[in-house]
């Protein structure tokens, strides 16, 4: 075994109880881990990466380009905690043991109003998601609210009442601009699994009323460890058929709400070796450069994303799927990459480097996909709407949710959500919103049942 190696400090949280604690990002056989140690429960550790020249490379080039304070413009909502599923890997709730808190009550719609009548019209993406928001009667009312001051609202699903194709007409009226449809394969076993309920006929109509609606799509798909790994490819092989799918996330479970299986945790470079082995359309390396390029023009737009959401660019095309490397020399793009973190953040100074990306990527083959790439980069910097998003480029994501064994508040000072909710309020940082809730849960607990453990 080789020694420690410490990549960066920072801090986290104890796992068990919750407090603060020195944390440190090291490198050990090849591996990247977070390690910190409570005074009262003693040391505890996350596998963040397998690849440690992948972790370390995009780590330092993450904290190099991005900007010391980034604007937040991406908030979830969280609606309620009623829900029409008992998930056994729900993120979103206490709820599920005999200690649970009392629930939260709804969002109220002045609520919301009173939030977004902070901001500049048209500035913000509102994600209404938790538990099940379709099960709020008054959710047309709340997208009305949206589209009136001119930002996209998103609707985070399971799609339970979205089989009512007229009931998901009424919404798009009100004012739907995209759903993110929770998708876990097609395979009923696997749902049972994580879901706790055979789904996959469910989810077929819902996806054939989302087309006929014309609804803009992105499949989050859960990845549970020898479960539903082989269903990937079928998800990708569907997003690729279909117009109204815009992007895919995949997405590792993780430590929140009551969900405590170790051994199905994933962190996203876990996530990407499982999307490669099961595809072949992802290679790692082809991973890395993309994920540069993305941290590169999130910098420049002043645009905030974590280190934690990772991303590659797939191309439709026909019958298959090409690589973004069909299209882009990389050879040529990253040494334009590689002088972002040296011309520090002066405007004119990131203007001109701007110009030279874009003159590393022009090359024969890109000039057919120019226009697409053209869409992109507006809707980095005006707002993700998936709608707006050309066709043939599909985002792919590996997205992980910071719990109390991953979190690192260096990391967390930069995601990509804000929250707003009934039980802890409003948060800059999806990230720190994760910790606060864990926390609020664990001392009703300890005020109801004792001093019982989190774990």
């Amino acid at each position: 075994m080789s020694e420690e190696q410490i990549i960066r400090t920072s801090s986290s949280v104890c796992p068990t109880c919750l407090r603060e604690v020195p944390a440190r990002v090291a490198e050990e056989d090849g591996k990247v881990y977070l390690r910190k140690e409570c005074p009262e429960h003693g040391p505890s550790e996350c596998l963040l990466s397998e690849h440690a020249w992948y972790y370390k490379a995009l780590d330092r080039y993450f904290f190099s380009v991005m900007p010391p304070q980034v604007k937040q413009r991406d908030y979830l909502i969280r609606m309620t905690e009623k829900c029409n599923l008992q998930c056994p890997i729900c993120l979103a709730s206490a709820d599920g043991d005999q200690n649970s808190p009392p629930p939260t009550p709804d969002m109220e719609l002045a609520k919301l109003i009173e939030f977004m009548d902070t901001h500049p019209k048209g500035s913000l993406k509102i994600d209404l998601i938790s538990s099940e928001p379709t099960l709020c009667p008054d959710l047309p009312d709340f997208l009305r609210a949206i589209r009136e001051r001119g930002h996209i609202s998103s609707l985070h699903t399971n799609g339970i009442r979205l089989r009512d194709l007229e009931y998901l007409k009424t919404l798009k009226e009100a004012g739907l601009d995209e759903v993110f449809l929770q998708m876990d394969g097609f395979d009923d076993d696997a749902y049972m699994r994580i879901r706790g309920a055979k789904l996959t006929d469910l989810k077929l109509q819902v996806l054939e009323n989302l087309r006929q609606a014309g609804v803009a799509t992105s499949l989050v798909m859960v990845i549970m460890p020898k479960v539903n790994e082989r269903e990937v490819a079928k998800v990708l092989d569907y997003a690729r058929q279909h117009s109204f799918i815009r992007e895919v996330m995949f997405l590792g479970t993780r430590a929140l709400g009551y969900f405590r299986d170790s051994d199905a945790l994933l962190m996203p470079d876990q996530v990407i070796d499982i999307v490669n082995r099961e595809t072949g359309l992802c290679p790692r390396e082809e991973v890395f450069c993309f994920q540069k390029l993305y941290f590169a023009l999130l910098s420049v737009l002043g645009v905030r994303k974590c280190l934690y959401v990772q991303h590659n660019l797939l191309i439709r095309d026909g019958e298959r799927y090409r690589a973004i490397s069909d299209y882009v020399n990389w050879k040529r793009v990253e040494p334009v990459l590689d002088q972002l973190p040296h011309i520090g953040f002066g405007f004119w100074a990131r203007m001109r480097w701007l110009l030279r990306l874009g003159i590393s990527m022009i090359s024969p083959r890109a000039f057919k996909l120019l226009p697409d790439f053209f869409s992109l980069f507006l809707r980095l910097k005006f707002g993700w709407r998936l709608k707006a998003l050309p066709f043939r480029p599909l985002l792919i994501g590996y997205i992980t949710a910071c719990d109390p064994l991953n979190v690192d508040r260096q990391v967390g000072q930069y995601c990509g959500k804000g929250e707003f909710a009934n039980d802890i309020g409003r948060n800059e940082s999806g990230s720190v919103a994760n910790i606060e809730r864990e926390r609020y849960w664990y001392a009703l607990r300890q005020s109801n049942a004792g001093p019982a453990r989190r774990e």
